[in-house]
Parts: structure tokens; sequence; C-alpha cells
């Protein structure tokens, strides 16, 4: 989304996690698991967010709108992480021979970035495979001064996980509400995984979220898979997601997700190999760092006794 100023909706602080990669839960080396096994595989480095020029500003920095802001601008570059990917390798005997994935889950640790707007996190399994996790999420928007409205994340901490509620919301609004407008019906409509959304801390679970399936924004330099690397011919990750215009007064409608990205597209792959975590700022101003790195929870179908090595 396209920035033009400097104001911004500012948020609460964390002190940042630091480490390195580790494999955080392992089963004893010998034990029978009937309804498969699941593990923890993490990657506490710090992903440095980097972008074209930081601050909008210096006046280099503002002098890009007249670069990218005119009609018949190119595409604008993204700019990728300095750790481009950051990869979890799971190893062939974290899981017995043959088994395969029935679920995917993956946290991002530590968020940090001074328009939350901009970043975009790309999943890429051993095989190949990928699901967008987050794209586009919160807003953008300027402020009646002309300055620009977003969302500054600090400490933020999510979990992507199918089978949450709701995916991350579309909006800079930190109360719940689906619409901003009080004479809109479901203005007293709270939402309450959207509650506090953009400064609480502590772990969130949503869904993976993709606000723009537009492919000239959502765009992966290389190393990154081959479809994903020109913004002149790269296809649209997934379809974004959609919460169905809600029904006043019926509350089943509420929290109707007709669309998005979905982790249980790797279900049924083997989960051995170097999982991909790219992240790239997909507008020329602000930068971040996701101070905790990530982790992976997988989980098998194994019906065996599962032996270590």
């Amino acid at each position: 989304m396209k920035n033009s100023g400097s104001k911004r909706l500012n948020l609460a602080v964390l002190k940042p996690l630091v480490g390195a990669v580790a494999l955080l839960s392992m089963l004893p080396a010998s034990m029978a698991m009937a309804d498969g096994v699941t593990r923890t595989f993490a990657n506490p480095r710090p992903i440095v967010i980097q972008d074209t020029c930081a601050d909008p500003e210096n006046a280099d920095c503002a002098a890009l709108l007249d670069v990218y802001g005119v009609p018949g601008a190119p595409a604008v570059p993204v700019k990728v992480a300095k750790t481009y990917p950051s990869m979890i390798n799971v190893p062939n005997g974290a899981f017995p021979k043959g088994t395969k994935i029935t679920d995917v889950n993956v946290t991002i640790k530590n968020i940090n970035h001074d328009y939350l707007n901009d970043v975009d996190m790309l999943l890429v399994a051993p095989n190949g495979q990928y699901v967008m996790l987050a794209s586009n999420v919160s807003a953008a928007g300027a402020t009646p001064e002309g300055g620009v409205l977003g969302i500054v994340a600090e400490n933020l901490n999510w979990k992507f996980d199918d089978s949450a509620a709701l995916p991350l919301p579309r909006t800079v609004r930190n109360d719940g509400r689906l619409s901003s407008r009080t004479t809109n019906a479901l203005y007293n409509v709270i939402y309450d995984e959207w509650v506090n959304v953009w400064s609480d801390t502590s772990l969130r679970t949503f869904k993976p979220t993709d606000y723009d399936n537009n492919p000239d924004s959502d765009y992966f330099p290389a190393p990154a898979p081959a479809e994903l690397n020109d913004p002149s011919t790269s296809v649209a990750l997934t379809p974004t997601t959609v919460l169905a215009a809600p029904t006043v007064g019926d509350p089943s409608t509420y929290k109707k997700v007709t669309n998005g990205p979905k982790l249980s597209n790797l279900n049924g792959i083997d989960p051995s190999g170097q999982w991909k975590l790219y992240v790239v700022d997909d507008f020329y101003w602000f930068a971040g760092e996701i101070k905790g790195g990530w982790s992976l929870e997988i989980t098998t179908d194994d019906q065996q006794s599962c032996s270590v090595e």
C-alpha cells in the first residue's frame, strides 16, 4: 500500500528474544504414537526487514514519490530482508520414514515494523510448495493533515493456524470493530479476536492472511520460487482473504471467512528438509525487524514406533 507522509499509530514495547537455531521439542527416541507426532522446530535468529529508503521525512526518501507515485511509474521495488530466506532444517530422523504432514502451524515472534502494511511473509516447504502467511495486513491511509495513518508494530507475536477463527484484520482499528462508521449497524459488533490486535504482545493466533492478490504488489525476488520473482509476470499467490459481509443481527455470519491462503495445502508432503521464510518490504519507506525469529509446528500421520537418529 502506498504511503505519503509521516504520521503513524504507535504501539507497545517488549524486550526481544535472541538465540540460535534449535529443535524445540522432540519426543523420546522410542515412543509409539497412535494419533501422530507433533514437533516444533525453531530459528530464533532475528530477521532484519530492510527498505529502499526507510525515513520518509528525509528529502531523498520523500523524492521517491516523484519516481513511483506518478502515472505510468515502474513497479515499486520490493526490498528483501537481510536474511533471505530464513531457514529451518527438519532433519531426516525427526519423523519416522514415510510419514506425511497432517498439520502445519507457523509462529512469528517479536514483529517490529514502522509500517506493518508493507510487510509480506511467504513460507516455502522443502518440496517447493508455498503459502502466503501475511500480506497487506492492517491498512494504509492518510490523516486529515495529509500524513500517513498506519500501524507501527512493536513486538507482536503471531501464530498462523488454519483452525483459527479469523485472519488478521484489514484495519488500523484496535478495538475489534469491523466498521469505522458510527452510522453503520455493524459498528457495534466487536470481534474478540481483534481487540488490541495491534498492541497486545502476547501470542495471538490467526488464519494465514493475504489482502493483496495483485501480482504487482506481491512478488518475491530470487531465490524465492521463480514464478514469483518478476512483478510484470508474477502470479497472484492466493485469493484475497475475505470476511463475508455479515448480516446485522445474525451472529452466525459475523465470522464467515470465504477465502484465503491455507497451510493445509502442505498436508500430505514429506516434512523433512529445508523450510524457508521469505520476508520482503513491498514499499520504499519504513523498515523493521522480526526480533525473535520464527518456528514451525509440524504434525505427521505417524502410527509407528518413532526412532530419532
